[in-house]
């Protein structure tokens, strides 16, 4: 006669892990440098109204400061401790589950955690390397055809979806009107090469809140700026989410 055991055996065999994705993922962050977002140089426009053209010029290449290279700094930062935070998390014991010897969270919900962090660690790797596909749009009402940046990003149930849909101006335009459109769409009055009374021209003058600026353009090349165009955004993105 057959005798069945209501015994379950709660041991599994010992089985060699060839990898950890969490910890791959880390390590993925910790390869990519940040993004220098060198694409344009400013300075205060009444800094160099009263300069001959050759001073302006001069002041504009030593004094200028390179515009979102505190969005550098801050990427490095986010970056840095986001790695240290989630390897201390991942790989040491955490007085947050377990306190006195107790453990006081149930695996799902450390898992839920974890998948929280892993989250947050594949954004700050679509701002480090962002992926996205350059496409053009025509428009009927302008009759014109738009450079349409159409960016990835990581959603809240942790899949890759194209949600960025980005207009950078018309398709056969200068990179000027890329920059025009950029500063535009971040509150700023736009003028396109202004000339001083001094007989300066500038590249872009911006404005917002009273404050005017020259702008100076630092990089001509459209798919450079492209991309460090989508780290910005994505950096926006992250910024909304986890810092501001």
């Amino acid at each position: 006669m057959l005798l069945l055991s209501n015994i379950f055996n709660t041991n599994n065999p010992d089985m060699h892990q060839f990898n950890d994705t969490f910890i791959d993922l880390i390590n993925q962050l910790k390869e990519w440098d940040i993004p220098k977002f060198t694409f344009v140089k400013s300075v205060k426009l009444s800094k160099i109204s009263n300069l001959s053209v050759k001073e302006a010029k001069q002041f504009m290449e030593n004094k200028g400061c390179v515009m979102f290279e505190l969005d550098h700094h801050q990427i490095k930062i986010e970056r840095d401790n986001l790695i240290g935070f989630c390897n201390s998390f991942y790989t040491q014991l955490n007085q947050k589950y377990c306190n006195d010897g107790k453990i006081n969270k149930t695996l799902q919900e450390m898992i839920y955690e974890l998948n929280q962090w892993e989250i947050r660690l594949k954004r700050m790797l679509c701002i480090l390397n962002p992926k996205f596909n350059v496409t053009d749009g025509f428009n009927k009402t302008t009759n014109k055809s738009y450079r349409l940046l159409k960016g990835y990003w990581i959603n809240d149930q942790n899949q890759k979806k194209r949600i960025f849909n980005k207009n950078v101006g018309i398709t056969d335009g200068s990179i000027e009107h890329h920059f025009e459109r950029f500063f535009k769409n971040r509150g700023y009055d736009v003028t396109i090469y202004l000339k001083l009374i001094n007989g300066f021209i500038t590249d872009l003058v911006i404005e917002k809140d009273g404050v005017q600026e020259a702008v100076e353009f630092k990089l001509r090349n459209k798919d450079e700026f492209y991309n460090q165009f989508m780290s910005l955004e994505m950096w926006f993105r992250y910024k909304d989410i986890y810092v501001n």
